[in-house]
């Protein structure tokens, strides 16, 4: 892969990326708590969505329903009409920073906090777009990763003690809890159409699970040389990316597990931490705390 475009403008380290409503495009948060809509075409010609005066950890984009869900550093999240760019809600739950979110059957979702904790929501249809269900408390330590499973049965939650909590979505029950990572998990992902849950810890390890034969463990692997902030399959499950603190990206065979390039400072890459991916089509998106933000072709 060559880097194809940078995306210059934030003031602070980009810790957060979402596909937009429209194709080729994406929105971007950061530490100086700007979220902005970008096109891949058009990397110079960034449009600031919203400010919400702290740094964006977290987005969550919900297009049929023209909202978009934001989460700062200091555990807030804020409810944004798209159409109109109005906050819709602001919500106070987590206590410290809310790091993912994770969109669950029967119109609710989840969101992981620094505090340790698990909240679900429920959607709602009219009045206040997020009616706070449960607060589940998971750990003392962060949880600054959610997976759900493509069927909609599990929910992974990367535990900063270790950890890979797998409940199931009907009623946050944990029937298994696997063997994670040291120092703490950090990311996770399903494969989109294999048995397979992938996950990321401050070990630089890659470990996976058959998820067709409980859970059985299939590999370790020393990926990368300090904590993997990112997984993420391609849409057709073909690559996977992984973004690190060494300041990498990588793509690999999803099959093999065979490196297939480096995504490093050498080839284009980032000076800092990469802190998340997102997969457009073929593209492949990084951002890192050096504040840029580049595309892969």
């Amino acid at each position: 892969m060559r880097a194809q475009a940078t995306f210059t403008g934030h003031r602070g380290p980009v810790y957060t990326l979402v596909a937009g409503a429209s194709p080729g495009t994406f929105l971007s948060g950061s530490g100086d708590g700007l979220v902005v809509r970008w096109q891949l075409d058009r990397p110079d010609q960034g449009e600031v969505i919203v400010d919400v005066g702290q740094a964006v950890f977290a987005l969550h984009l919900l297009p049929e329903r023209g909202l978009l869900l934001i989460g700062t550093e200091g555990g807030r999240l804020h409810v944004v009409d798209l159409p109109t760019r109005r906050e819709r809600q602001l919500l106070e739950v987590h206590r410290r920073g809310l790091y993912a979110f994770a969109e669950l059957p029967a119109g609710r979702m989840a969101s992981s906090g620094a505090e340790g904790s698990l909240c679900l929501w429920q959607l709602n249809a009219t009045g206040s777009p997020l009616e706070l269900l449960r607060q589940v408390p998971l750990s003392e330590e962060k949880l600054r990763g959610l997976a759900a499973s493509p069927d909609g049965r599990w929910l992974a939650v990367c535990d900063g003690e270790g950890p890979i909590r797998l409940l199931e979505t009907e009623h946050l029950n944990e029937p298994h809890t696997l063997p994670g990572h040291e120092g703490g998990a950090l990311s996770a992902a399903w494969h989109p159409g294999k048995p397979v849950l992938l996950s990321g810890g401050k070990d630089g390890h890659l470990r996976g699970w058959h998820t067709g034969e409980g859970f059985r463990p299939l590999l370790a692997l020393p990926a990368h040389e300090a904590g993997i902030y990112a997984v993420a399959f391609s849409a057709d499950g073909t690559r996977l990316a992984t973004a690190a603190r060494d300041k990498t990206a990588k793509v690999w065979d999803a099959g093999t597990l065979d490196p297939l390039a480096r995504l490093d400072r050498a080839a284009g890459g980032h000076t800092h931490s990469v802190n998340a991916l997102l997969w457009l089509g073929d593209t492949l998106v990084t951002c890192s705390d050096d504040k840029r933000i580049v595309a892969w072709k």
